[in-house]
């Protein structure tokens, strides 16, 4: 069993005569039985890749010739500490028929000219064949899913900075299952107010916070499945580009199409490497032998994903919207395989062209999420008023004529009056159709209860009771429009 970073296990060949030739013959055709994939071969030596097994990440083996006798090595492409003892299983199967076939004497017969004829056809045949990516299809173990290397390198990164993130806002006290709003935004949700002024940083700040430790685990969990896929065919650069890219567009698709929320986490950006990745199979430019398995696979978890989009409390546009970019993105990206950098330009440029329409419809489109803002402080002084104009009618029992007359007038009359100038002043601002609705029944509120005062005055500075009757009507009035506020669904 081997240990290190990564494991690896080697052994010295014996020639015993055999030539250098004679040995790269050899060790090609044992390749061949063990069903290896030769990624090099030259008179200097080879080198091949195991297949996947289930549960590990495969190896590569090398065989260089020396001065001396030549050496193979097998060592682990993944990041385990120890291999189960792969590697020496495998520089033991390939002793095991090398030896098997150099007694025979078939071999020993052919000449220099030969051998080299040989190699060089192999050579020639494996620069023909055009290179695969080699997708790794499964974890070694829990542990290496954080664990940067060769081919899967981006994705635990961005996987251990979201779980540091969430666990400094744990740390600061932010509730680890169902954290406040105020706190999601304070660390950099995407909240439209904000976000349309001058916090266009929250549009990528969102996508590495979390709204509870399930949020994080499921996305972490998508996250680092679908890296393990895709990564290996973007390669590191394009990878976290075409993340970011996404991410961005599903900010962005949230702001336009919500009212009034905040929305935080890597679930869009997610959605947009899922849509690559689904392009990817139907274009056959990743790993072929998966394509079968992973189309169902891949497709029924999109389906069952946007279908869960829908229900309250998710951000379907964010999931959508990174989808749909991703789709994009994976379209552009397979047209112009051939030319990856003028495919990520493509992307960037894509990029572009939604975050600058996007923002600029959200920014027109929402005007009235400032507006809301500025509406909702309104009201809260309109309730403080009608609380100073309630009491000015109710608390005068016991004192002076002049009193009540004095309270009745200049803080009752007043303020109801006072709340109709606000009202009409909030009801200018740029709201929905339902607030205004609400705003001109509370106008009529208002001026019936100064009317109401308005007779309550006459009432008690007359001492008489020719009031009664019109008081009662207002009242009566006065109580179904406080239903009749009270029953408005709330926007």
């Amino acid at each position: 069993m081997a240990f290190g970073n990564p494991s690896t296990f080697s052994q010295y060949i014996p020639l015993n005569n055999l030539s250098k030739l004679q040995l790269i013959f050899i060790a090609i055709e044992v390749t061949k039985k063990l069903q290896w994939d030769l990624t090099q071969i030259d008179e200097n030596g080879l080198k091949a890749q195991s297949k996947n097994v289930l549960n590990t990440w495969n190896e590569t083996i090398v065989i260089t010739l020396e001065d001396h006798d030549p050496l193979i090595t097998s060592f682990s492409n993944g990041n385990q500490l120890y291999d189960r003892g792969r590697n020496q299983k495998n520089i033991d199967a390939f002793l095991d028929l090398f030896y098997e076939i150099k007694k025979e004497e078939s071999i020993l017969a052919l000449d220099k000219i030969s051998l080299r004829d040989f190699i060089n056809c192999e050579t020639t045949k494996q620069d023909s064949e055009i290179e695969e990516s080699r997708s790794i299809t499964h974890f070694y173990s829990f542990f290496s899913i954080f664990i940067p290397t060769k081919d899967y390198f981006i994705t635990p990164i961005l996987i251990n900075i979201n779980i540091l993130i969430f666990l400094l806002m744990s740390f600061s006290g932010v509730n680890i299952f169902v954290p406040k709003t105020q706190d999601i935004v304070d660390w950099g949700g995407n909240y439209g107010p904000l976000t349309i002024g001058n916090h266009w940083w929250r549009l990528i700040s969102a996508c590495f916070l979390h709204i509870g430790i399930f949020h994080l685990l499921m996305n972490c969990y998508a996250l680092a499945y679908v890296g393990l896929l895709l990564e290996s065919y973007l390669k590191k650069r394009d990878f976290l580009l075409t993340y970011l890219f996404c991410g961005l567009v599903a900010s962005l698709a949230s702001l336009y199409y919500n009212t009034n929320i905040v929305s935080a986490g890597a679930s869009g950006a997610i959605f947009g490497m899922y849509g690559i990745l689904l392009v990817s199979i139907l274009f056959n430019t990743i790993d072929k032998k998966a394509n079968s398995s992973l189309l169902i696979t891949i497709g029924t978890l999109i389906v069952l994903n946007i279908a869960s989009s829908f229900k309250e409390g998710i951000d379907g546009a964010a999931h959508i919207g990174g989808l749909l970019s991703g789709l994009l993105f994976g379209v552009i990206l397979a047209l112009l395989i051939k030319n990856r950098t003028t495919g990520i330009s493509v992307v960037a440029s894509a990029t572009l062209i939604l975050t600058v329409g996007l923002f600029t419809l959200s920014k027109n489109s929402k005007v009235y999420i400032y507006q809301i803002i500025e509406y909702q402080g309104g009201i809260q002084d309109f309730a403080d008023m009608e609380k100073m104009a309630l009491e000015s009618y109710t608390s005068f029992y016991g004192d002076s004529k002049e009193n009540t007359l004095s309270k009745i007038k200049d803080r009752g009359i007043y303020y109801w009056n006072e709340n109709i100038i606000l009202l009409k002043q909030l009801d200018k601002l740029y709201l929905p159709e339902a607030i205004h609705f609400q705003n001109e029944t509370l106008i009529e509120y208002c001026e019936l209860r100064m009317e109401f005062y308005g007779l309550a005055y006459k009432k008690l500075n007359e001492n008489t009771d020719k009031y009664d009757a019109n008081m009662t009507v207002l009242n009566n009035e006065i109580q179904k429009i406080i239903v009749k506020i009270k029953s408005t669904p709330k926007k």
